[in-house]
């Protein structure tokens, strides 16, 4: 008959939106996987310490078993509630339909293999020492004396006889049953029942093995379990560690139906009351039971006072004995209530009064019982609380993560956050906070902020809600954990080793750039693109000589390693955030030229604001360039592929702060779809900022600008740019760089006219008929003819490619509507104007080298005067540095001078 009972299972991972328990399970293995990895590698290979590796296993394993007992319940896609006929099958469904029951069990679970696997455990061999724990000493001495001995008429000696007359034992006999309880008490913490039960059988103890399978719930039928769906997720490895863990140590609450034993025992009850009195009699002064053997009963009984003491004092042995009890005591008052849903007959075939029962129940339910705890869910979070609290472990302060006790301190007191945020959720953000606290210093291991990190990208990924709504007083919404800071130092971490001296290896053979971007999915995006600029400013940037080979290169359709790396950094961005990729070059660009850096100063330029950051790197501003062609080649990539493409429009919309109907951008996307969106991202963002770098760039050191200039007008991105409507600062930029680069020619053909005319006018020593006297230099009047020539013409070409572009009613880098500038308004100014006076500069250098203050006045003046904007751009002080220098040149100056009049 199926019943109709209150299901105490459900918990907030079961609403929807958000992820089932399978799906965080499968989320925390590979984090695990990676840990195992790393916890198998040898010791100092560079990987952390042992006792550090295996803590942060440790962790996960924690973290794993908590979400694989609600992924088991998950699985049993065919269960229902019958009515209970035997207990076995009866812990089976408390086991569906209680999260307390779950969450214990799987505690419990973690901290019996914990202590089996810990380092402290690791040596410890698999196979017990051989002894006999059957007195055979005493029994041959006492037949040998021929004397009352205190054995029966069998040849076994009675169980009781070292407590009632001990002192009629040998002392070696008593030495080997202290040894086998020791043993079996290490058996019983680890949760190894079968071979604790083979151990008592093999060292002549089979009774105690009898006694320890009275625990067993009783099974009438062969089959009670439930129908369990097949593992989700490809990580089979750390399904079968997390199969063996639940098999390998247990209890008897999870055994069910017992497989090599017996079919269980119907009086379980009774046997454990019989156990609890056992403890309280032997907890009386006088006893003489050794405190091993009472534990022992304790653990059987779930008798706290005759367990806690043999518990020690590490916190994880206490945390196993303070739940052990909670969870013994649980399962009890559980099946005390569930009599309501029995069949025809009891569970436990125990003829009694209800006053029996009733004394019974106050024993075995301890401070569950219903009288004490009427709502049952909110005593199991109040006592867990409080055995926590007793048990909360203590450090010594400062985290020492050479010393492994230091290690274990910390992270013992981590996992003991983890347990009890499993009753009362907000401890989640105490875990977090003292990750911070490990990681503030600078002082915590790269495994430390790896784990860290790791630990916060899957609080992340999950969200942080509270598991049981029903049963949490203070409840809340579902709540984002802010983790950046904690995610951020790994990243940095990340991003050094990557741009450290393998970063070939690193980035192009490896993940290193796939495992960066991970960890940045889960930053908020002003934090995840300030990561990947640093990446991109990191990884591969040797100077700007190399910047331009690379660009060189570029331009002849050849990547450079450096190229490659750049390629391989925008590619794995595209593809995982698409609608931040445009958003990602502006902050690249924000990053280079300082913007948001509210620290540093604006750069003069001859005592004036020149709109450019002080502390802004010319050499990064190269690097930036590169970077802005290579994502040129990815986004036509992208965009021929047609991946992330509307993703990416929708991230360049956000950009550009407009709609992208609006009438001015509707006319850029007209015609095909993916050509329309690489013009509508050339003209609103990319030639925008490719215009802000060059010109902040040619402002801080033109010198640097120039080799950049041939291999960008080779580049595909220049000439995508010239063939649309956003290259009028780009044409004006080339303009300017020419300009030096005619300034450039000149002047090497100025120094050579210099040269030869000084040469031609040396003079040399001639003969007239048989005197000797000074003469004219000779054979040099030719090459100084020449070369005066050649000065002439690219003095000609300097003026004319100058007074051509001022008598242009254009000004120069006039700013364009509908396009995405990174520079502040008054920046922009102030960079016009100092573009003015760069511009001006090669100019004055030409008349002031050639002393030629009437073309000053008839040539330069003229245009500056004529030009329809140099005058409105150009600063009131530049105008007057302008007239100081041209004040300078000495007016009685012969111009042109005669060697250069002959040319």
């Amino acid at each position: 008959m199926a019943l109709e009972m209150e299901d105490e299972s459900k918990d907030p991972t079961f609403a929807p939106g958000f992820p089932s328990a399978e799906q965080r399970l499968s989320s925390l293995k590979p984090y695990a996987h990676l840990a195992w990895e790393e916890c198998k590698a040898p010791v100092g290979d560079g990987s952390g310490s042992a006792q550090l590796r295996w803590e942060v296993f440790n962790t996960w394993m924690l973290l794993l078993s908590l979400h694989h007992v609600e992924a088991e319940r998950e699985r049993c896609e065919r269960w229902k509630c019958e009515a209970w006929n035997n207990e076995a099958q009866a812990m089976r469904h408390l086991f569906m339909r209680n999260y307390h029951l779950r969450a214990l069990q799987a505690i419990l679970r973690w901290l019996r293999w914990s202590h089996r696997w810990a380092p402290s455990q690791a040596e410890r061999k698999e196979e017990f020492s051989a002894y006999t724990a059957g007195y055979e000493r005493t029994r041959r001495a006492q037949q040998l004396r021929r004397l009352p001995s205190p054995v029966q008429a069998c040849s076994i000696v009675h169980p009781d006889g070292p407590l009632q007359n001990s002192e009629q034992f040998q002392p070696a006999d008593l030495e080997d049953e202290r040894q086998l309880l020791a043993d079996l008490w290490t058996c019983l913490r680890q949760g190894e029942l079968s071979k604790g039960l083979k151990l008592c059988a093999e060292s002549g103890q089979a009774w105690r093995t009898a006694l320890l399978q009275g625990m067993m719930p009783f099974a009438k039928a062969d089959n009670v379990s439930y129908d369990i769906a097949e593992a989700a997720g490809p990580d089979e490895e750390t399904e079968e560690m997390l199969g063996l863990m639940k098999e390998e140590h247990t209890d008897w609450t999870e055994f069910g139906q017992p497989k090599h034993y017996s079919h269980g025992n119907p009086w379980r009850k009774l046997w454990k009351e019989q156990c609890f009195d056992s403890a309280v009699r032997n907890l009386q002064s006088g006893s003489t039971m050794d405190l091993c053997e009472l534990s022992i009963y304790g653990f059987c009984s779930g008798n706290y006072d005759a367990l806690m003491p043999y518990c020690g004092t590490f916190w994880a042995d206490r945390c196993w004995g303070e739940l052990h009890c909670i969870k013994e005591w649980l399962v009890e008052r559980l099946l005390e209530d569930g009599h309501a849903w029995c069949g025809e007959a009891s569970l436990c075939e125990i003829d009694e009064d209800p006053d029996e029962r009733d004394i019974r129940s106050r024993k075995l339910c301890g401070r569950l019982d219903a009288r004490l705890s009427p709502d049952l869910g909110r005593a199991v979070a109040e006592e867990v609380q409080q055995a926590l609290s007793r048990v909360f472990p203590r450090t010594s302060g400062d985290a020492y993560w050479e010393v492994p006790e230091s290690v274990s301190e910390q992270f013992s007191l981590l996992q003991a956050l983890l347990i009890e945020s499993a009753w009362i959720p907000q401890r989640g953000q105490a875990a977090l906070d003292l990750l911070r606290s490990w990681l503030q210093g600078g002082r915590a291991p790269f495994l430390v902020k790896q784990f860290a990190s790791y630990f916060a990208l899957w609080q992340k990924e999950m969200l942080q809600v509270p598991r049981r709504i029903s049963e949490v007083q203070e409840t809340q919404d579902a709540c984002d954990p802010q983790v950046d800071d904690i995610i951020w130092e790994h990243v940095q971490e990340l991003i050094l080793a990557a741009s450290g001296p393998h970063w070939q290896e690193q980035c192009l053979h490896g993940k290193a750039v796939e495992i960066i971007l991970e960890h940045c999915a889960v930053l908020q995006p002003e934090l995840r693109r300030e990561a990947f600029a640093e990446l991109l400013l990191r990884v591969g940037s040797v100077g700007a000589d190399a910047s331009v080979a690379c660009a060189v290169a570029l331009a002849r359709g050849e990547f450079t390693a450096q190229a490659q790396v750049m390629k391989r950094c925008f590619a794995v961005f595209w593809s995982r955030f698409p609608f931040e990729v445009f958003a990602a070059m502006a902050g690249l660009v924000h990053r280079v030229l300082k913007l948001d850096d509210q620290s540093t100063n604006e750069a003069l330029l001859d005592g004036v604001p020149a709109g450019v950051q002080e502390d802004a790197h010319a050499e990064d501003m190269v690097h930036l360039i590169l970077c802005l062609l290579v994502f040129w080649t990815i986004a036509r990539d992208k965009a021929s592929e047609g991946e992330s493409v509307e993703q990416a429009q929708e991230g360049l919309k956000a950009l550009v702060g407009q709609d992208m109907q609006t009438p001015g951008l509707l006319e850029i996307l007209a015609g095909d779809p993916r050509e329309a969106f690489l013009r509508a991202a050339l003209g609103t963002a990319i030639v925008p900022l490719l215009s802000d770098t060059l010109l902040c760039l040619c402002v801080k050191e033109p010198a640097l600008a120039l080799p950049m200039l041939p291999p960008l007008q080779a580049s595909v991105l220049w000439t995508d740019a010239f063939n649309s409507v956003a290259a009028n600062n780009l044409s004006d930029l080339e303009w300017f760089l020419l300009l030096y680069v005619k300034h450039n020619a000149w002047k090497v053909a100025f120094r050579e006219a210099s040269a030869q005319q000084a040469l031609a006018a040396k003079p040399t020593l001639v003969r007239f008929g048989a005197a000797v006297q000074p003469g004219p230099g000779s054979g040099h009047a030719a090459e100084a003819e020449k070369a005066a020539h050649e000065s002439k013409i690219a003095r000609e070409a300097l003026l004319d490619w100058a007074q051509d572009r001022l008598a242009r009613p254009r000004p120069l880098v006039e700013p364009q509507p509908r396009s995405q500038t990174a520079l502040p308004e008054e920046h922009v100014q102030n960079l016009r104007k100092a573009l003015a006076w760069r511009a001006l500069l090669p100019l004055i250098n030409l008349f002031e080298a050639e002393l030629d203050f009437q073309g000053v006045m008839q040539d330069l003046f003229v245009s500056i005067d004529e030009s329809p904007w140099m005058l409105k751009m150009l600063d009131q002080r530049h105008a007057r540095a302008l007239l100081s220098r041209v004040a300078h040149i000495p007016m009685s100056s012969e111009w042109p001078p005669p060697w250069l009049k002959a040319a």
